[in-house]
């Protein structure tokens, strides 16, 4: 009866090959998990910005969206001349991310309940990939668009 089993060459070639799999594998889905977080980012700031351009039309009132100082967006509304924050489920803060940078406006960013609301062009910037979004926010829906990305 014969002997079954590996020599010492084919396992080398085996793990020589899955070395090089890994190599080629591995930088591609850190690139990905960092566009991931880029990408997450601009999502949620869109969905608070269509969720606070909703509400100010159905109760009828001003809402804003600023930024904080403890980097977080957050969104108020205006009674009895003064901003209050929103204490509602879907309008809480939304903090930026470590190594994140978000050009928002100074004033922040206003709706009116006639359902206008300014359109600024945004610039999301993550320093741990060098990667840049541009977005604007659309005046109809206040719903983001995307323009562009570059990756330095």
């Amino acid at each position: 009866m014969k002997n079954r089993a590996f020599t010492l060459v084919e396992l080398l070639v085996v793990l020589a090959v899955l070395s090089m799999t890994a190599g080629v594998v591995l930088p591609s889905a850190a690139v990905m998990t960092r566009k991931n977080r880029l990408d997450d980012f601009v999502h949620h700031t869109s969905v608070l910005c269509r969720e606070a351009f909703e509400k100010a039309v159905f109760a009828g009132q001003l809402y804003r969206i600023v930024r904080t100082s403890g980097d977080q967006l957050e969104v108020q509304f205006y009674e009895n001349q003064r901003w209050i924050p929103s204490n509602d489920l879907w309008l809480r803060p939304l903090a930026i991310p470590d190594k994140m940078r978000l050009n928002w406006p100074e004033n922040g960013w206003q709706v009116l309940p006639e359902g206008y609301c300014e359109s600024p062009m945004l610039r999301f910037y993550d320093e741990n990939s060098h990667e840049t979004v541009f977005a604007e926010i659309r005046a109809c829906d206040a719903r983001l668009v995307r323009k562009s990305d570059s990756i330095r």
